[in-house]
């Protein structure tokens, strides 16, 4: 298993700070918040030659509102910028080396179709058309994104954040529909602990799919603080041969996470956090290799 963490829990943290955490504690490397307009790609491989670290993943920022990350937005414009922001992604992936970019297709925090139909037939009607609006999206973003051998994977969010996809089956068939060798699947334990009844399950039926995985407990802290069985989790993506990363993503206890990675007062969760999970996933993945020679 290769381990990194998503720098966007650590809010403005300096970006050399995250790296010498991360090579602190071993791990192999870094998924970068997707703000390409934030980092010097120059700068971000110097890190890596310093801390013996990569950039294994690019987590595309999907904020609602919003009026240019929306993949499945009623407005073309809105949709063209989308697409847009997804080529800088792919451009700056390909400047720092990362293989796969993190792709929401509706906005995140965004529970309804545009408009907010109450009406039950106007809500179906509306968002199978904000499906096919961010079928046709992915599909242009990820034209581009092959010609440069970059691979979006497609993240179900549960559906406190998210309405368009939720499931690992959803997002399936979001891939099947798209129709790119370049797009996949990405799973995070902490939605799938919400919408899938059996997220180990999930992970097997994702199989080949499946290039990035997201890492945090039940409450969305690090892990061996909640109640998911990463035993069984590690040992799906086992079965599967999953080749990519687990990223690490654990947050302080506090219900908006955008709000919490702003907090002075949890700042030391930070170096505890990443302790705390690199090191029980590691001891779950050498019992699972003990029991395997048994």
């Amino acid at each position: 298993m290769k381990y990194s963490v998503s720098n966007w829990i650590y809010g403005d943290e300096p970006l050399e700070k995250t790296f010498e955490r991360l090579s602190r504690f071993g791990y192999d490397g870094i998924e970068l918040m997707g703000e390409p307009r934030l980092y010097d790609p120059a700068e971000v491989k110097r890190h890596c030659q310093k801390y013996n670290l990569r950039v294994l993943s690019i987590a595309g920022m999907y904020p609602w509102p919003t009026q240019e990350r929306d993949l499945a937005n009623p407005d073309p414009g809105v949709r063209a910028r989308a697409v847009n922001y997804l080529k800088e992604c792919v451009d700056f992936a390909e400047a720092v080396e990362a293989p796969v970019i993190i792709v929401v297709p509706s906005a995140v925090a965004k529970t309804s179709p545009v408009g907010d139909p109450k009406d039950e037939e106007e809500w179906i009607a509306a968002s199978e058309r904000e499906w096919k609006w961010a079928v046709d999206s992915v599909g242009e973003a990820a034209a581009y994104a092959a010609q440069k051998g970059i691979s979006l994977a497609i993240e179900p969010i549960n559906r406190y954040e998210s309405y368009l996809i939720n499931t690992c089956e959803q997002a399936l068939r979001f891939v099947a529909e798209v129709n790119n060798k370049f797009v996949g699947i990405h799973l995070d334990t902490f939605h799938m602990n919400i919408e899938e009844p059996d997220p180990p399950g999930a992970i097997r039926m994702a199989g080949e799919k499946l290039l990035n995985v997201h890492i945090a407990d039940s409450n969305r802290q690090s892990v061996g603080r909640g109640h998911i069985d990463f035993k069984a989790i590690l040992k799906a993506l086992l079965e599967i041969n999953y080749p990519g990363a687990l990223a690490l993503e654990p947050l302080p206890p506090v219900p908006d996470p955008y709000i919490a990675i702003r907090l002075k007062r949890f700042s030391h969760l930070r170096d505890v956090f990443a302790q705390e999970s690199i090191n029980r996933l590691r001891e779950i993945a050498e019992e699972l290799r003990r029991e395997a020679y048994e």
